[in-house]
């Protein structure tokens, strides 16, 4: 799901390209302008009101639903409608990740849910195709990716290049999943979604996880990295404005959480070069 990224959207799509990725399914936030003709390679579904106000079912597969699976998951979780916690804006994102696994999760082996700030990447000598060969496993149903957050790096207004400009990161707990669409029951999570019984959710070093803590798992084959703040600029400009990017709920936790990152990216930077 994107919103307003027009600035950055063009390096978000050449870098997947670039790692293999052969198709993109955006889901535009009511964008201003909106986006177009942005490839061949890219769907986009504008997701409006007509959209996010009515319920979303998930799509059963009947080769591995059982009745079971409903005592596992609240009908609360699954009939993706609106998130309490945040329902003008978090429920929109469950719920286009939704009707993207409904309606496009059967014509790919592997899909990736991430957003425009995040930027997938493989160990040098691998392509996304090979990293996922080389981790695939006969029981997997989603592939867990460690984030790498990065810090404005000490840049105060946008810079036209992320890649370039933001180098500062510290690894996190966090996870994006690249998830094999035909044994991933719903959609319950942004980050880990439900799995099909006898599937499961396991990092790149073959740690099974089942919800999001404090993963130790390493990121050395394939991680995601997460442009949280980009700039001052574009902080000021996206969470403090539109509260982007998270669920926290005043000026001051956005204010805290970006002095965190720049303090927690500048120290593990300093211990890197101390090695």
């Amino acid at each position: 799901m994107i919103k307003n990224d027009q600035d950055y959207i063009s390096e978000w799509l050449d870098h997947h390209r670039e790692l293999g990725i052969n198709h993109f399914y955006l889901y535009d936030n009511e964008s201003t302008p909106r986006y177009e003709n942005l490839g061949d390679d890219v769907t986009i579904t504008y997701w409006d009101e007509n959209y996010y106000f009515e319920p979303i079912y998930p799509k059963i597969n009947s080769n591995y639903f059982t009745h079971q699976m409903l005592d596992e998951y609240p009908c609360t979780e699954l009939i993706t409608t609106h998130w309490p916690l945040a329902p003008d804006r978090d429920s929109k994102q469950f719920k286009a990740y939704q009707h993207c696994l409904n309606n496009y999760g059967d014509k790919h082996k592997w899909i990736a849910f991430i957003d425009s700030d995040e930027f997938i990447n493989v160990a040098k000598g691998f392509t996304i195709k090979t990293a996922l060969d080389r981790l695939d496993e006969p029981d997997l149903a989603q592939l867990l990716m460690k984030w790498r957050v990065f810090s404005s790096s000490g840049h105060l207004t946008k810079q036209p290049l992320q890649k370039e400009a933001y180098t500062d990161w510290y690894p996190d707990y966090q996870v994006k999943t690249f998830i094999k669409p035909d044994r991933i029951f719903a959609i319950n999570s942004l980050h880990i979604m439900a799995v099909y019984s006898g599937f499961k959710s396991k990092t790149e070093d073959g740690q099974t996880r089942t919800s999001i803590s404090r993963h130790t798992h390493t990121s050395d084959i394939i991680w995601v990295n997460h442009y949280w703040s980009r700039s001052r600029q574009d902080f000021e400009e996206t969470k403090l404005s539109r509260r982007g990017g998270t669920t926290l709920n005043s000026t001051e936790h956005y204010e805290a959480k970006y002095n965190f990152i720049e303090q927690r990216a500048a120290y593990h930077m300093r211990k890197l070069n101390q090695k």
